[in-house]
C-alpha cells in the first residue's frame, strides 16, 4: 500500500482534514480567549500552517510504515 489513496478514500481524507482542522481551530481559539483575552489572525494562521504540517506529515508517516510493513500471510 504505497498510496495513502488506498488506505482510505479521497473524500474521506478531505472529511477528515476539515474535521481535524474545526476541531483544532475552535480548541486554540477559545484556549487564546481564555487566556490572552484577545485573538490575533496572524498567529491563528501560523497555528493553521504548523497544524496542516503535521497532520500532513503524520499521513505520510503512517503511509511510510505500511509499506515497510511485511506482508501477512
Amino acid at each position: 500500500m504505497s498510496d495513502s489513496r488506498q488506505l482510505i478514500g479521497m473524500e474521506s481524507r478531505r472529511q477528515f482534514y476539515v474535521a481535524g482542522f474545526v476541531g483544532a481551530s475552535i480548541a486554540y481559539i477559545f484556549t487564546v480567549l481564555a487566556f490572552t483575552g484577545s485573538f490575533n489572525v496572524l498567529h491563528w494562521t501560523v497555528f493553521a500552517v504548523v497544524f496542516f504540517a503535521v497532520f500532513f506529515g503524520f499521513e505520510k508517516l503512517i503511509v511510510w510504515a505500511d509499506a515497510t510493513e511485511p506482508e501477512q500471510s
